[in-house]
């Protein structure tokens, strides 16, 4: 079932970070060609069928599952390569929305995979059931989704033609393997190993979906345990804090703790009344 809404936009709705402008669906993507781009921010969803992005000297094939963005005033054209291109749309402005793409991985206008295409559809939507029923706080409301369906293709989304290899899917079983075993050293072989990638992949991955290196994760999931030890255990030693968490040596937890959270162990310690 084809649907579409554009909610009124008030001055308050146009402060906001990012915020909705239209939102729709699509059975069968008509052709749309044009010369000077759209004025707002686009996220296109397929659901099934193939279609082709043209813009500038670059061109994709478009296949179900996958999404294509588009930035405002790039002039471009896209079409059906079958009869029944099913497409969810959304069309957004603010601004944090090109910086909240940027980190999202949505650098330009392309086509891009998406591990989770059902869920983005299903946000989509649901920002268009809120539109026929959110009054009061209408572009608050659609904010908020909108923000959720930016934040869930920041998990989902990559370029090209690696689409179970990128993102936060591929990385979750290296995640709850550095859950399990952050009290102990682990080398970075050994988490590559863990789904059978080279270590220099792995650090691939890592910089794509969580823009950091293996190990700075891991310390980063050490200090965190660190400080639930202190809660729990409010007379623990320092030392016994760092051997615990897997760090080689008190000193060196202390300047790793410093280095995230800009104080030292004992100083969070005192902030939060731990003796």
């Amino acid at each position: 079932m084809d649907f579409r809404a554009f909610p009124t936009l008030t001055e308050l709705d146009e402060r906001l970070p990012v915020y909705l402008v239209s939102v729709g669906h699509w059975d069968h993507q008509e052709p749309t060609y044009r010369a000077n781009g759209h004025p707002d921010y686009q996220w296109l969803q397929t659901v099934s069928g193939r279609g082709k992005l043209q813009s500038g000297d670059r061109e994709w094939t478009i296949l179900p599952g996958q999404g294509f963005c588009l930035y405002p005033h790039e002039p471009h054209a896209y079409f059906a390569l079958e009869e029944n291109w099913d497409v969810y749309w959304i069309s957004f402005r603010g601004s944090l929305a090109s910086p909240l793409l940027q980190r999202t991985g949505l650098a330009g206008t392309g086509v891009y995979h998406v591990t989770e295409p059902e869920r983005i559809a299903s946000l989509i939507g649901e920002i268009y059931k809120t539109t026929q029923s959110s009054k009061d706080y209408g572009g608050i409301d659609y904010s908020q989704l909108l923000y959720t369906l930016l934040l869930e293709l920041m998990k989902t989304t990559a370029p090209g033609s690696q689409a179970a290899e990128w993102g936060y899917a591929r990385l979750r079983p290296v995640l709850q393997y550095m859950e399990r075993h952050y009290d102990r050293p682990v080398t970075i072989k050994e988490l590559a190993d863990y789904i059978a990638v080279t270590p220099q992949y792995l650090c691939q991955l890592f910089k794509r979906a969580l823009h950091m290196r293996p190990m700075e994760y891991m310390n980063r999931e050490r200090i965190n345990r660190s400080k639930e030890l202190m809660f729990q255990e409010g007379g623990i030693r320092l030392y016994e804090v760092a051997e615990r968490v897997g760090f080689e040596s008190a000193s060196y937890y202390s300047s790793v703790f410093k280095r995230l959270e800009g104080m030292s162990p004992d100083q969070f310690k005192r902030i939060h009344g731990l003796k």
